[in-house]
């Protein structure tokens, strides 16, 4: 029930049902307001105020509604109560959005420290054509050739030394007995404490290889399959993807659950230099190997796209050496071993009878 013992002329004024009742329009309101005049005689001043200030608005040209809307507004106390309830629940809407903004970031940063440790943080990456010598905060030394990546993880040189290679990578490792070397591949895992070796693992190739130069290395069929090999310097193991039967290859027969695996030495030529690591030195050698093989090398040196008009194209086997020639000059080499045509549009380069 509401308290009008203290009320004033404008509080009266306000209220709807005291409207009616200076209006007359309400027979009800009318009674329930003659009742209290006769209960609280003590207001009958206070009314008697109210009822003149209702008798001088209703008589104003402007509308009644309008004039008690602007009245309510300049007089009514409660109306300030509401807008600073108001006020007071948005700043309440605000803090909670900021608590559970709060929670929200943390649970985040947590999700994020638990999944830091398996992220890469960082990878160095080719084009065509291009590339690279990376120095690693052990010491390692890396040199990436062309359409490869390198990928380090998180907490290398610290807990672990590993990294991910899509492509083709020499690398000279800092001997670490403490913290092991290893090497990730799409077909093999290598593990190393100090040496210098050569991976080459390009997805878009039917072999992934692997060259020790110096030290020990131990390696594995990412599959699980077949056990660990230990290559000693000058051996080259090399995994095939398919089942064709090397040339010149002493072929390790593995089981049907993995691909087979051969392991030779490197190819070392008059002037003593290594054929697999001679891109290194920005060369490349090319030693007694079909077109379609050389095809893929000349397509990553020059950033070159090669098509063969006819099979027996890809059979024409070549020896040569490369340095600074262009892919027109190196095609033109080798157009005195064999007899082809070529033709170059842009990085388009057509081979042809």
């Amino acid at each position: 029930m509401v308290d009008r013992s203290k009320f004033n002329a404008e509080d009266f004024l306000v209220d709807s049902t005291f409207q009616q009742y200076c209006a007359g329009t309400d027979k009800l309101c009318v009674e329930y307001w003659d009742k209290y005049n006769n209960a609280h005689p003590e207001q009958a001043e206070v009314i008697t105020e109210a009822k003149k200030l209702y008798a001088i608005l209703s008589g104003n040209k402007r509308q009644q509604n309008k004039q008690l809307e602007a009245f309510k507004k300049s007089m009514f106390p409660e109306e300030k109560v509401i807008r600073m309830n108001r006020f007071l629940w948005l700043k309440i809407a605000a803090a909670i959005i900021v608590m559970v903004g709060a929670a929200l970031l943390y649970v985040s940063y947590n999700n994020f420290k638990q999944s830091e440790s398996t992220q890469e943080v960082f990878t160095w990456a080719t084009k065509g054509g291009e590339r690279k010598k990376i120095h690693l905060s052990d010491g390692t030394v890396v040199l990436l050739n062309a359409k490869s990546s390198l990928s380090i993880i998180k907490g290398f040189n610290k807990k672990t030394r590993e990294v991910n290679l899509t492509g083709e990578a020499f690398f000279d490792v800092v001997h670490c007995k403490d913290v092991p070397f290893k090497v990730h591949t799409e077909d093999f895992n290598i593990n190393v404490l100090g040496t210098a070796f050569n991976v080459k693992a390009y997805p878009d190739e039917v072999t992934s290889e692997a060259t020790l130069i110096r030290g020990l290395i131990t390696m594995e069929a990412t599959n699980g399959n077949g056990g660990t090999i230990t290559l000693r310097p000058s051996q080259k193991v090399t995994f095939y993807k398919n089942t064709v039967t090397p040339q010149k290859a002493k072929l390790v027969k593995p089981s049907l659950s993995r691909p087979e695996i051969t392991i030779n030495h490197y190819t070392l030529i008059k002037d003593s230099t290594i054929v697999e690591t001679a891109w290194t030195k920005n060369r490349i050698e090319i030693y007694d190997q079909d077109f379609d093989e050389i095809k893929n090398i000349l397509e990553k040196w020059y950033n070159v796209e090669i098509k063969f008009t006819h099979p027996e194209l890809e059979k024409y086997r070549f020896t040569a050496t490369f340095s600074n020639e262009t892919i027109d000059q190196a095609l033109s080499a080798l157009q005195k071993v064999e007899n082809f045509k070529y033709e170059i549009k842009g990085n388009q380069v057509i081979i042809s009878k």
